[in-house]
């Protein structure tokens, strides 16, 4: 009895684990899609308002630390 009660807890560990991982991959997804989309709207706008160079700049950055230095 003990020894299936190893398997099973070892099993929903592992299940655990898969979900959590899967979960990470969605968020980490979601982020990267909004923040894309974010970007691709802010540039349009700045495009609408005749500030071409930003509108490429906003679009071409990948990175947020050369905004800040």
């Amino acid at each position: 009895m003990n020894t299936i009660a190893l398997t099973t807890w070892s099993l929903t560990c592992k299940m655990c684990e898969q979900i959590r991982n899967m979960l990470g991959v969605a968020l980490i997804t979601c982020i990267a899609f909004t923040e894309s989309a974010g970007r691709a709207r802010a540039a349009n706008q700045l495009l609408q308002m005749g500030y071409v160079e930003e509108a490429k700049r906003v679009m071409l950055e990948n990175d947020y630390e050369s905004n800040y230095n």
